[in-house]
């Protein structure tokens, strides 16, 4: 038995399919807050936990179930861009189905939903998988057949303003880029890093041994990540054990890596 995966927005959502169907079915779409086609197993986002809320920023990295990398407030109701560029890592895989996403995204509506673009990168039955997903307000749109292999070069941008919603996911290796358009919202906060993903009974799947990712060129507003006095998260299992790691940022203020800890 196979699982999907879907990129999570500060949680996750739920779906159902069997990874050779997977293959074939092409775009997904999905809402976030129900049932719906995903990657590999049905993976998706979920609302379940709910998006991050911003409070002071802390001095040492914030743990939580779901995230690890930077997020900063916004302007509430604000136009805001966020954007970064990454390689897709190679996964070391076992027989256990694991996933995350790298993303960027915009939580909105006093953190109530996200739009988000990224790539999910996951071991669905013992092989290593990697597509793009990108969320509109909360709807999930998964490309499970678009190629994305370890060692591409991958843009994200998700830009958020009252008028329209733009999420995109451009591989720079292949040229290929999917994005999508829609309705307008109110930014809260923005953020860059690896997101959780869920199973389609709605638990939260292992991280997958990436080694690291490094995010470069992250710009918020075409500003500097550092510029914003982000909060720094870290992901840890149920009972604190670190999972994934964030690294300071460099000293252009654009980019920095996320480490591989435990499963």
């Amino acid at each position: 038995m196979s699982r999907a995966i879907r990129m999570l927005l500060a949680a996750t959502a739920v779906g159902g399919l069997a990874l050779s169907a997977l293959m074939t079915t092409g775009a997904a779409a999905a809402t976030v807050n129900g049932p719906g086609t995903h990657g590999p197993g049905s993976w998706h986002f979920s609302p379940g936990t709910g998006p991050r809320a911003t409070g002071p920023v802390a001095a040492t990295a914030t743990s939580n179930r779901t995230f690890a990398g930077y997020q900063t407030a916004v302007r509430a109701g604000s136009a805001t861009v966020a954007t970064a560029t990454f390689t897709v890592p190679t996964l070391t895989c076992t027989t256990a189905d694991r996933a995350i996403a790298a993303d960027v995204g915009v939580l909105v509506n006093n953190y109530k939903t996200a739009s988000l673009a990224g790539v999910i990168t996951g071991c669905a039955n013992g092989t290593a998988v990697y597509y793009p997903s990108v969320v509109v307000n909360g709807t999930e749109t998964d490309y499970t057949t678009t190629p994305i292999a370890a060692g591409d070069v991958i843009t994200v941008t998700a830009k958020v303003s009252v008028n329209r919603t733009r999420v995109q996911v451009t591989d720079v290796t292949t040229g290929v880029t999917q994005k999508i358009i829609g309705a307008g919202a109110r930014a809260s906060a923005a953020f860059i890093g690896n997101d959780a993903l869920f199973t389609s009974s709605g638990a939260l799947l292992h991280v997958p041994d990436f080694g690291k990712v490094t995010f470069k060129s992250c710009l918020i507003d075409g500003k500097t990540l550092a510029s914003w006095r982000p909060q720094t998260y870290q992901r840890v299992n149920s009972i604190g054990r670190l999972q994934i790691s964030t690294g300071g940022l460099w000293p252009s203020g654009t980019a920095f890596s996320t480490h591989f800890q435990h499963s």
